[in-house]
């Protein structure tokens, strides 16, 4: 995490088409954080992600990372991630080491400025979703998204305007849009480590 990150070049493997990455100039996003969680299981090294109740205001029924918008007692975007995680799916922030952050996204949507946060769990948590806002966890090793056949595309309405959306497949699941640009910039990230020489 202290290597130059792959960023918006990473990002845009997964972005739907169109898409705005910038917010309307003079506007203020609302700013927001993810926490990405991994931890290892045996040799392999799980992530842990979540669909959303199909009432949830934005991003309804969609996967996504635990997280959400920044709140003025956070003292950082780490401090929001970390609550997030903890009042979505349980997970204690004492058990979370923050490895890093990644490129800041943003949402048009939502007008959220989002900012993923890596965390690293020694062992599998003992998660306990919050039945309000999560519908189902959904945890994958972190190569199944780099095998051949889990990447894809679909056409969504936005409104009247088709998306072309690429999507990494889970299960019967479709994780797209800002979850998979994410995800992808993570990817990328381990993709450029093992490159590394020894």
């Amino acid at each position: 995490m202290q290597l130059p990150l792959p960023g918006r070049q990473a990002q845009q493997l997964m972005a739907p088409a169109p898409r705005r990455y910038e917010p309307e100039p003079g506007s203020s996003p609302r700013h927001s954080a993810v926490l990405l969680p991994l931890h290892p299981e045996g040799d392999t090294i799980y992530i842990t992600l979540m669909k959303r109740q199909e009432n949830h205001q934005h991003h309804a029924g969609e996967i996504s990372f635990p997280g959400g918008a920044v709140e003025p007692a956070d003292k950082d975007v780490i401090q929001t991630a970390l609550r997030e995680a903890y009042e979505e799916l349980d997970i204690q922030p004492g058990d979370v080491e923050v490895l890093g952050l990644l490129t800041p996204l943003y949402i048009a949507p939502s007008h959220n400025l989002v900012q993923p946060v890596v965390g690293w769990l020694k062992s599998p948590p003992a998660l306990k979703p919050n039945p309000a806002e999560v519908a189902e966890i959904l945890r994958a090793p972190l190569m199944h998204f780099m095998r051949a056949g889990t990447l894809h595309w679909e056409t969504r309405q936005n409104g009247q305007q088709p998306l072309i959306v690429p999507c990494y497949q889970l299960g019967e699941n479709c994780i797209w849009g800002a979850t998979a640009m994410i995800l992808s910039e993570l990817l990328a990230l381990i993709c450029d480590l093992e490159q590394l020489p020894a």
